[in-house]
């Protein structure tokens, strides 16, 4: 684990690359507007980002001859997104296109593919970063196909807390929901729940100040082992990861709509890149669209 010392030197390299990339354009914040939409079916407040430049945002190779001709931008990266060092096996890069300041990346120095499960050592970084944000920070992994994913090279992002800024949206939808559930269900630190409310199948561990790296690997697997079908598991998903929480959630599609959902969607937060979207989000309710995006309920639930 990191010391309190090496947690305040992530935070000002993080801090200072940030403010140089901006200033030389080697970093691009997308002017966004903001709004807060309240979903009539749970009565939970939603952040809505819009900004027509998100469209511009990388895309990935999908077809043979995209990846024919895919360049991999973390391997070699842009030196001036470059921040720090954070294991032999893991760089912290800035996010080069981002709508929050001080959006990084935990990214493996060796080509790993984005479609491989999290091992110790990329919680290990990542929970370096976690705990080195001063007001807690979220950490989300887009894995599989139809998770929102926009590089093939393994990485995580971390943004900071809160998403919003008006302080009655809470951090994450999901937040008061897993606490209330955790509460009711009276569970220990390492078991795994689920908000049955929620009209898609998500599942979380409850964190403590305590938690290390190792029982996070443990958490992460009996999720995963949770949504599986047998021994495989799903194709597509998205983990996220506070200093509270641990959740993840399955998905079966990407795009509803006009809407791209990656793991953001499901933290409160969703990106829209057009008025057609933001229109959309509107009249269907971001928790409909979630439920489209996610994976039902079995029956016997």
């Amino acid at each position: 684990m990191s010391t309190v010392k090496d947690q305040q030197v992530i935070w000002s390299k993080i801090r200072d690359t940030y403010q140089k990339a901006q200033e030389s354009g080697s970093a691009s914040k997308f002017k966004t507007s903001t709004q807060i939409l309240t979903d009539q079916h749970l009565h939970i407040k939603f952040v809505l980002r819009v900004s027509d430049s998100l469209r511009d945002k990388p895309k990935p190779p999908k077809s043979s001859e995209e990846q024919k001709t895919w360049k991999d931008p973390f391997a070699p990266y842009d030196e001036a997104l470059w921040v720090d060092h954070l294991s032999p096996t893991h760089t912290l890069l800035l996010n080069k296109f981002n709508v929050v300041a001080y959006h990084v990346l935990v990214v493996t120095k060796q080509f790993k593919h984005q479609t491989d499960a999290l091992d110790l050592e990329d919680l290990e970084a990542t929970w370096q970063v976690i705990q080195a944000v001063p007001e807690g920070a979220l950490a989300y992994f887009n894995c599989g196909p139809e998770s929102g994913a926009s590089q093939p090279h393994k990485h995580i992002q971390v943004v900071p807390l809160p998403l919003a800024d008006d302080p009655a949206v809470i951090p994450s939808p999901l937040s008061q929901m897993m606490d209330r559930a955790w509460r009711d269900s009276q569970l220990h630190e390492g078991a795994t729940a689920s908000v049955h409310d929620l009209p898609y199948q998500n599942y979380f561990s409850k964190l403590s100040s305590r938690t290390q790296p190792n029982q996070l690997i443990s958490m992460y697997k009996s999720l995963l082992q949770k949504c599986s079908s047998g021994d495989q598991p799903p194709e597509s998903y998205n983990l996220l990861l506070t200093r509270e929480h641990m959740v993840l959630v399955p998905r079966r599609k990407e795009n509803i709509g006009s809407v791209g959902i990656n793991a953001l969607g499901f933290a409160g937060t969703i990106l829209v890149n057009s008025k057609a979207g933001l229109e959309y989000i509107q009249e269907q309710g971001p928790i409909k669209i979630l439920e489209a995006a996610g994976c039902p309920w079995q029956k016997s639930v």
